[in-house]
């Protein structure tokens, strides 16, 4: 069956190479139009073999007969219904079908090519032999390059690069039937990395200096510079968050090291040095980010260890407090207890000293508490402001785990101090009274 429907896929392709049939096909149905009788007969003798089964066949006039077809007739056309494809799978017989499909959205995730003698694996769609199974799962699409592409004026929209761009940069796409693929994927891949697309259709880069590359040319493009610009273009596009950043650098050294006004044969020649140079201007960058963060890192530890220390000191004050207050308590009460029970003054003079203790502990308290809350006031602008670059686990082990354990020192002290304050001067106040 495989020979008889090669057989019928170059009858076919015969037939639409030489005008004498227009070519359709859906994911179940293969139809032919404008057909004379000679190549009628030929395509229909062929369906059954191939495993096609004829539901139409007709002039302009009415439905006919296989019997009534014949030299001299026309406009005859044809429609067969394909063998049963896998779901998500859509068989193609023709490659006029085949360059017909990449002319639009693929509507299946795979497609079985006949004449196609290898796997091509791209991000979002798999092109695979007439019958072959393989297990593709489709990739997360590679960022629109629409954010980073700027389309002028009545210029064609720049498309998605999921079914051009492969999984493998080295596969092999040499051969005459991959011609229409190997097109359409250098043009689609040389508009994702320009970064404007002008009304009559040129691809700039801007530099400095403004470089200009024409739209045609993709036609003769040698396997290895595709392969060099499906290199690139994976590079650019691998990671979404670093699309605006590796897109610049590319471009920059494209226009850099490239000819003026060439084709997308000349920009594709330039792609080898294009590549390495922005490669190492992104170390570079990534080098100095790295630099810059350390440095901030730094920092961090630096105010994080300066607040824990100033906790730890505001403890320590509090803990001074308290124990001035009790001294200062003990000493009234002694000497409310040496003097007579009979001196108003000493027992006034006890209870407002007691109190002024008592406040002195708590303006203590109050200053390191307003301390603390300014403090996390601040650190939540660090988060947003200076150091959104680490992970939430990252932030909460260097910063938030160590500074509430400060905290919590600090507050279990001031908690207990208070106590040990109102109980001081309730007990100055029961004595001296």
């Amino acid at each position: 069956m495989e020979r008889s429907r090669a057989d019928l896929a170059r009858a076919i392709d015969a037939l639409a190479a030489t005008h004498r049939a227009t070519v359709t096909e859906s994911r179940t149905e293969l139809a032919l139009y404008q057909l004379d009788g000679l190549g009628a007969r030929d395509v229909v003798a062929r369906l059954a073999p191939a495993g096609f089964t004829l539901i139409r066949l007709a002039d302009e006039g009415s439905d006919l007969g296989v019997d009534q077809l014949d030299d001299d007739s026309g406009g005859i056309e044809l429609v067969a219904t394909k063998p049963i494809a896998p779901d998500s799978v859509f068989p193609v017989l023709t490659a006029t079908g085949f360059l017909a499909a990449l002319k639009r959205a693929p509507a299946e995730p795979v497609l079985w090519v006949q004449g196609l003698d290898r796997c091509i694996e791209a991000t979002t769609v798999c092109y695979l032999p007439w019958g072959t199974e393989h297990p593709f799962v489709v990739d997360q699409p590679p960022a629109d390059p629409s954010r980073v592409v700027r389309v002028l004026g009545n210029a064609e929209p720049v498309q998605e690069i999921g079914r051009w761009l492969l999984r493998d940069a080295d596969v092999d796409l040499s051969g005459r039937f991959l011609s229409g693929w190997r097109m359409h994927a250098a043009t689609a891949l040389a508009r994702a990395l320009a970064q404007e697309i002008e009304p009559d259709e040129k691809l700039l880069f801007r530099g400095p200096p403004p470089t200009r590359f024409r739209s045609s040319g993709a036609d003769r493009l040698e396997v290895p510079v595709l392969n060099q610009l499906q290199r690139v273009a994976g590079w650019v596009y691998e990671n979404p968050r670093e699309l605006e950043n590796r897109h610049g650098l590319v471009a920059t050294e494209v226009a850099r090291t490239a000819l003026r006004d060439g084709d997308i044969t000349d920009l594709g020649s330039v792609m080898f040095g294009a590549l390495e140079g922005a490669r190492i201007a992104y170390g570079f960058g990534i080098s100095q980010q790295s630099r810059d963060a350390l440095k901030s890192l730094s920092e961090l530890r630096k105010a994080v260890s300066d607040e824990t220390t100033k906790l730890a000191d505001a403890t320590r004050t509090l803990a001074a407090a308290v124990m001035t207050s009790a001294v200062g308590n003990v000493g009234l009460v002694i000497a409310r207890l040496t003097l007579g029970r009979d001196s108003k003054f000493v027992a006034s003079a006890a209870g407002v000293i007691g109190l002024v203790l008592a406040i002195y502990v708590a303006v203590v308290i109050w200053t390191g508490w307003h301390f603390l809350t300014i403090q996390q006031d601040l650190r939540r602008d660090w988060r947003e402001r200076l150091y959104r670059f680490l992970a939430d686990n990252e932030y909460e082990r260097m910063v938030t785990t160590p500074v509430e354990k400060a905290e919590m020192g600090y507050k279990k002290s001031a908690i207990a101090s208070g106590a040990i304050a109102v109980l001081m001067l309730a007990s100055v106040l029961i004595i001296v009274f």
